[in-house]
């Protein structure tokens, strides 16, 4: 018959775990992430008043991670400010008409 100590048990436990920890952080890292394109209104910080953009959602988490376009910067140009109003994360995704 097969036995295990306490800490042979402890021990083979805790590799047990890690490896399944760096398995798991693993996959999160390497792969990459679904995103998708929404259209929101934001309440942008610099100007102080809401405005139309398109944001990249995160679809695991359903964060907003990064601003497409913006409609004050105008329609293909690259956003390049600081991107405070993803930190408030006060956006509210427009309806698309179907």
């Amino acid at each position: 018959m097969f036995t295990l100590t306490g800490f042979e048990a402890a021990a083979l436990g805790g590799a047990l775990l890690a490896t399944v920890l760096l398995l798991v952080a693993g996959v999160l890292v390497a792969f990459p992430r679904a995103t998708r394109l929404v259209p929101a209104t934001i309440d942008c910080p610099i100007l102080r008043r809401r405005v139309g953009a398109e944001l990249v959602r995160d679809v695991w988490t359903l964060r907003f991670v990064d601003v497409a376009r913006c409609s004050v910067l105008g329609g293909g140009a690259a956003v390049i400010c600081s991107k405070r109003c993803l930190a408030g994360s006060a956006a509210t995704p427009l309806a698309r008409a179907a």
